[in-house]
């Protein structure tokens, strides 16, 4: 059914829209606030993004 499809994607687009106006650091807690990430990732990234 190809209703069920469309709309997850449109979703997906969604997120992804409303994150490209946020910073990368902005975008990183988000990841992690949704658990997509570990808080170790979460460190070990954000010490790259603040050199």
């Amino acid at each position: 059914m190809s209703c069920c499809g469309s709309s997850n994607k449109n979703k997906t687009q969604n997120k992804n829209t409303s994150n490209a106006n946020l910073t990368p650091i902005e975008q990183l807690k988000v990841r992690l606030a949704q658990g997509e990430i570990s808080i170790e990732e979460y460190l070990k990234t954000k010490t790259v993004l603040d050199q």
